[in-house]
């Protein structure tokens, strides 16, 4: 009998969320970006503002400047084999005498939120009774992400682009010796061989990833392998093209890598799109720019091919009433550059013409399909004061905070490019952007944040009319 009542309820709650959708009132987020830009903050800053959200710190988001929303509350999740976004968890890292960021994300997760607000058109708004928007909120590890572009791609295409990427001369102090083991690696390598250089690769992905703000990372669950942790179907890696083009259709070495590659991509990549990407209405896409400026110009490279490649994995176009219901397609995508509070605001127009250089690919394959786009440079969780102080006889910039350790600290943070300087600039300069920890915050009042009140209402404020 509980097994019945099991399946009424999941019957019921599915009827409920396809008249949600058929009406227009639910709308499924995915929230994007490279691992370390900031989507765990971001997520508890955007729930932290829904769910407190107050008209003096969110002025751009119009359904609060015109006094019509009501309030929002977490709501029970749709999917409950996913594990829930853990808001309370991020908040009590935020609330800690000394405050620390939450944790990166280490798993896929979804929060629902309900909220209310009175419309002001349609029948709904001639009525006056307030209506429910369910925005469901999907996270998921960004190194997981960095695997949606092998759905298009053979092995033999990976290697010729992957190879290139172990060459650059920023890595290649790391990379020459695995790379001169797998270009030596007999044809007749056993599984022995093969799980050992493999295992080798994964570790040299992750010294890129933490030494060297390497990108593009793949296969991405080498990094953050999950239930997959020793699992054959990651015990795959790239051979030097030249190698790959000279063993024959009957090597043991060849039919081994493909066959394993081939299997990560149709059993572990194209379900992970399949069950989350396909399914999601509007997209965030963040980039950490000033973190890739650090590390110099072929991290930044990277990091803009990283992100046309992604671009390319997405389902997009406009949307309706049809397409809501049986075939979803990302009908909004919101390019943020994180981290606003690391700079003086002066830097930030620079910072958003910088990321408008780097993303000039990516926003070719949205806006083609007819997907509405906007840039914003904002700070989820703003850390920062931003102040003045007198240096020589004139009066500078500054931002002040406290630094990983806690200690208070006054910096000037320097300029930010407006384009990629050329390479003459990197040798004799480069940057140093310094992080900060999180904001000293009791949990009174909301968050406080950087242009979070425009993500809002470019998200979801045409849904709150």
């Amino acid at each position: 009998m509980s097994a019945i009542k099991h399946r009424v309820k999941r019957l019921t709650t599915q009827l409920e969320e396809i008249a949600q959708r058929g009406m227009d009132r639910h709308i499924r987020l995915g929230v994007t970006g490279i691992s370390g830009a900031g989507k765990t903050a971001f997520i508890t800053a955007l729930v932290n503002q829904l769910l407190q959200a107050e008209s003096h710190q969110l002025p751009a988001w119009q359904v609060m400047a015109q006094g019509r929303y009501l309030g929002g509350r977490i709501a029970p999740q749709p999917d409950l084999t996913l594990q829930p976004f853990d808001y309370t968890g991020a908040i009590a890292c935020l609330q800690q005498e000394q405050p620390v960021w939450p944790p990166s994300t280490r798993n896929i997760s979804e929060i629902r939120l309900a909220l209310r607000y009175m419309p002001d058109k349609g029948l709904a708004g001639q009525i006056g009774r307030p209506v429910t928007l369910y925005l469901d909120i999907i996270d998921y590890p960004g190194e997981w992400l960095l695997d949606l572009p092998l759905m298009q791609q053979e092995y033999e295409q990976w290697c010729e682009q992957i190879w290139p990427q172990l060459q650059l001369p920023a890595w290649r102090q790391l990379t020459e010796s695995w790379c001169a083991r797998a270009a030596a690696l007999s044809t007749d390598a056993t599984e022995a061989d093969i799980a050992e250089l493999a295992q080798e690769y994964a570790s040299l992905l992750l010294t890129l990833k933490q030494q060297r703000g390497a990108s593009l990372l793949q296969p991405g669950r080498a990094l953050l392998p999950g239930e997959l942790a020793g699992a054959p179907v990651l015990a795959w890696f790239p051979l030097p093209p030249e190698k790959l083009a000279g063993l024959g259709e009957e090597s043991s070495l060849r039919q081994t890598l493909v066959s394993r590659y081939q299997a990560y991509r149709d059993q572990v990549v194209t379900p992970f799109f399949r069950d989350y990407f396909a399914k999601l209405d509007r997209q965030v896409v963040l980039v950490d720019c000033l973190s890739a400026l650090n590390q110099g110009r072929d991290q930044v490279e990277q990091l803009a091919q990283t992100l046309q490649a992604l671009s390319h994995s997405f389902r997009y176009g406009p949307g309706s009433m049809v397409t809501r219901l049986f075939r979803p397609k990302i009908d909004r995508v919101l390019f943020a550059a994180t981290k606003a509070d690391h700079l003086t605001v002066d830097q930030h127009h620079n910072l958003l013409q910088l990321m408008h250089s780097l993303m000039k690919s990516s926003r070719r394959q949205p806006r083609y399909f007819g997907t509405q786009m906007e840039t914003l440079v904002l700070s989820a969780i703003n850390a920062t004061r931003q102040g003045q102080v007198e240096r020589d006889g004139r009066t500078v910039s500054v931002i002040s905070g406290a630094d990983l350790s806690g200690a208070k600290s006054v910096r000037f943070p320097g300029e930010v490019p407006a384009s990629l300087p050329g390479n003459g600039f990197w040798q004799e300069q480069g940057f140093c952007f310094q992080p900060f920890s999180p904001p000293g915050w009791d949990g009174q009042d909301a968050l406080p944040h950087m242009r979070l009140d425009y993500a809002l209402q470019f998200l979801i404020g045409d849904k709150m009319r």
